[in-house]
């Protein structure tokens, strides 16, 4: 945590009460006193949660669009600016190096990814960018972003910044002023990331939360339970460079018409002609504490799955989880036991799969 930075917001959060932890190189709010209190404020009016650790790229010049047209597993070419798409970047085998929520704009590409990976992905980006005249930069610590979520949140928007959030579909953004308002599910519940520069976060954060003063606050840790709930897997958590997309059921991050990106005859393979033999599942328990991120699932004394997310629910009043499991089980509704790498290292809990989401209404 020494090397961690923090944000401009850092001296606002500390005010309002916030216990901090590190996140993605950045101290941000982990809660305010009571997580699972801001994420039933969430759930029932409106949470404003500190996102500004995510990796955040703009990609421009005259060849930008063309060149992550060939990049990114999802056709930014014939969106319209002020739209977007959800994508990511993958290895020839097909393997994902980084998911990613792409924004067009009349003469660039914003991109939003998970925290610490804006760095990465640009360093990868100028590795291929080759003749092309594009250019990338990584704009992670000149940024600040907002997410606004809750059932309340679009009218809460409009009357703080005078956004009219109203025909907005995902993915759409709006730039008014000096922000730009882009809506987005993160949790389950309507929701927008409100992205400003940095010299603008004590002007945005009065905005939104001192004049008048506005409650629902929430931090890291309800983030994270909100987004459990709403069955979002996560990049570095339930997704990484051993996971083909398919097996993590992004759909919405492939296009098979576009033509030809890094990884491509892979996916076109897997869809027309394969299958993959693991399947993000979705999965809960009466049980308290009755999984953890990395233990193993057996059914009958068989490997048959692991856990990658795990929380409880207040929402639902149990505990819940993300993982995978082998296709041959994806119907299976009895119970899977939970243990360690080798059965007998712990008394095993068990979980029984759940249809996803576990809570969304997003629309």
């Amino acid at each position: 945590m020494e090397s961690a930075k923090k944000t401009p917001l850092y001296d606002r959060h500390a005010a309002r009460g916030a216990i901090f932890a590190e996140t993605g190189g950045f101290f941000l709010p982990k809660h305010y006193g009571d997580p699972a209190e801001e994420a039933k404020t969430v759930r029932n009016s409106v949470g404003i949660i500190d996102i500004s650790s995510r990796g955040k790229l703009k990609i421009s010049g005259a060849d930008h669009v063309k060149f992550l047209q060939g990049m990114l597993t999802n056709d930014v070419k014939e969106k319209l600016p002020g739209r977007g798409v959800y994508a990511a970047i993958l290895t020839p085998k097909g393997k994902m190096i980084s998911d990613m929520k792409v924004f067009k704009s009349e003469d660039s590409v914003y991109i939003d990814m998970e925290p610490g990976m804006g760095g990465e992905i640009a360093q990868l980006l100028l590795k291929f960018r080759l003749s092309y005249k594009a250019e990338v930069v990584d704009v992670t610590e000149d940024y600040c972003t907002l997410h606004i979520c809750g059932p309340g949140c679009g009218e809460f928007i409009t009357k703080r910044l005078g956004v009219n959030t109203g025909q907005m579909n995902e993915y759409d953004h709006l730039s008014r002023g000096k922000t730009t308002v882009m809506k987005l599910n993160r949790t389950g519940e309507a929701g927008f990331d409100v992205l400003f520069k940095n010299r603008s976060a004590e002007e945005i954060w009065n905005l939104l939360l001192e004049d008048p003063e506005a409650p629902g606050l929430s931090g890291q840790q309800a983030l994270e339970i909100l987004r459990i709930e709403a069955g979002i897997p996560v990049y570095g958590k339930d997704m990484d460079i051993s996971t083909i997309p398919i097996e993590a059921g992004i759909w919405n991050a492939l296009d098979f018409e576009k033509g030809c990106y890094v990884g491509q005859e892979v996916i076109a393979r897997i869809k027309w002609r394969g299958r993959v033999n693991w399947h993000l599942a979705y999965f809960s328990s009466e049980q308290d504490d009755c999984a953890s991120p990395g233990d193993t699932l057996w059914v009958k004394g068989k490997k048959v799955g692991r856990i990658t997310s795990s929380t409880y629910s207040p929402t639902l009043g149990k505990n819940i989880a993300i993982g995978y499991i082998r296709r041959e089980f994806r119907d299976f509704r009895g119970e899977i036991t939970v243990g360690a790498e080798q059965l007998d290292d712990k008394t095993p809990n068990t979980v029984k799969i759940t249809e996803k989401p576990f809570h969304s209404r997003f629309e």
